[in-house]
């Protein structure tokens, strides 16, 4: 009974190791609640299209923390806004440009 024991968990763990081993493919980056308020300011909209609302929403207060009173005034009004201007612009086009009308 040892002995089938012992294999059983030789096997658990032969098995287990293999996801430690493959490469995961893309570009490591944090999302903008991990990454504090810097990477909030400065996401592009290739990040903001792809996150949640919640995480939106952190971006676009944290937006409004930097200087622009507007968005401050009405951060769930520009949630929408940005996701629909990020649709238009180059996807590397920094969030805070877009709502600002900082786009050259």
């Amino acid at each position: 009974m040892r002995r089938l024991i012992t294999a059983a968990l030789l096997i658990a763990v032969v098995m287990g190791a293999d996801g430690c081993s493959r490469a995961i493919g893309g570009t490591p980056m944090a999302t903008p609640g991990q990454a504090g308020a810097a990477a909030r300011v400065n996401a592009t909209c290739r990040d903001y299209v792809g996150m949640t609302e919640s995480e939106r929403r952190d971006v676009i207060i944290a937006i409004g923390e930097d200087g622009n009173k507007v968005v401050a005034a009405n951060p769930d009004l520009w949630v929408g806004v940005a996701a629909a201007l990020c649709n238009f612009v180059d996807p590397s086009a920094p969030v805070k440009d877009v709502v600002t009308g900082g786009m050259r």
